[in-house]
């Protein structure tokens, strides 16, 4: 359990990193864009795709919580942290593949830019502590930020990153239109043996509404759902855990292992649409997110 000191230096920190680099954690800004190097999508424009860092850095958060107790106790953090910004790049190539195949999806569909290295991360994790006074600063410097580079239409790729761009157009004025990927697939297939249960997203399902459209569009590929009103059902549904791992990292955990052993007593394989229920469920579960299983046809 995360004490009220050590909840003043994580918001200290936090503002710290976001306000200097746009990323909450002191990592060399590479592995939120290099996911795109090769791929030919061009640079900026009025309608961009936006990781905001999430999928590439929900691994990276999962190993922060666990050590989140003990950075207020560590000396010399600062000089420490310049360290990392130019040395840690914490690859995560899964989340690479899956980021690739979501743009080669949408580049059938879609004409899109993107901004590589400029790409700033969302302010998710501030928002999700509480920590609204400092979401809102954040959210003002996102804003200016989209607006010079002259951004008409962000495409999210996870609901952490939605979810948090609207809130930010809920309680700031931002003439930008927020689309996720989902509502922009058509004409997709499975890749192999496509049987799964489906782990709901809290904030795709509960809080975006999107529950029926994403399933409609995992049906639409050829994937089999397996269902269990108790375990899969709209208001049954459990959350993996993962929002609680800064503050509760036990609860957390156990959050997790309930609910990947309710999934596995409906199907052995389990789908699911964003990166941090994956960090939280993987460990229990044969996971698989919904942009690893599909091809464009």
């Amino acid at each position: 359990m995360i004490e009220e000191y050590q909840l003043d230096f994580i918001r200290k920190n936090l503002m710290k990193y976001l306000m200097e680099d746009y990323l909450p954690f002191p990592v060399n800004k590479s592995v939120c864009y290099e996911w795109a190097n090769g791929l030919n999508i061009k640079r900026g424009g009025e309608t961009i795709i936006y990781t905001g860092c999430s999928y590439q850095l929900a691994v990276l958060g999962k190993r922060f919580d666990d050590v989140l107790p003990s950075l207020s106790k560590f000396k010399g953090i600062d000089r420490f942290s310049s360290i990392l910004k130019v040395f840690y790049k914490p690859r995560d190539e899964r989340a690479n593949r899956i980021l690739r195949n979501i743009a080669s999806i949408l580049s059938k569909k879609v004409d899109f830019g993107y901004l590589y290295e400029d790409e700033p991360y969302s302010g998710t994790i501030l928002l999700e502590l509480g920590m609204l006074e400092e979401f809102k600063e954040y959210g003002k410097k996102l804003i200016d930020f989209f607006n010079q580079r002259k951004v008409k239409k962000i495409i999210t790729v996870d609901p952490h990153t939605h979810y948090t761009l609207l809130r930010i157009k809920e309680m700031l004025p931002w003439d930008v239109e927020v689309v996720n990927y989902y509502e922009l697939l058509k004409d997709i297939k499975v890749r192999g043996e496509g049987t799964f249960v489906f782990h709901d997203s809290c904030l795709y399902s509960r809080f975006l509404g999107m529950r029926d459209l994403i399933r409609d569009v995992v049906k639409s590929s050829g994937i089999v759902l397996k269902e269990d009103e108790m375990v899969t059902g709209k208001e049954t549904s459990m959350c993996c855990g993962g929002p609680l791992a800064p503050i509760n990292n036990e609860v957390s955990e156990k959050i997790a292992k309930s609910r990947a052993e309710a999934l596995k007593s409906v199907h052995t394989k389990v789908l699911l649409a964003c990166p941090f229920c994956y960090a939280n469920l993987s460990s229990y579960v044969e996971a698989y997110d919904f942009a690893e299983v599909i091809s464009v046809e």
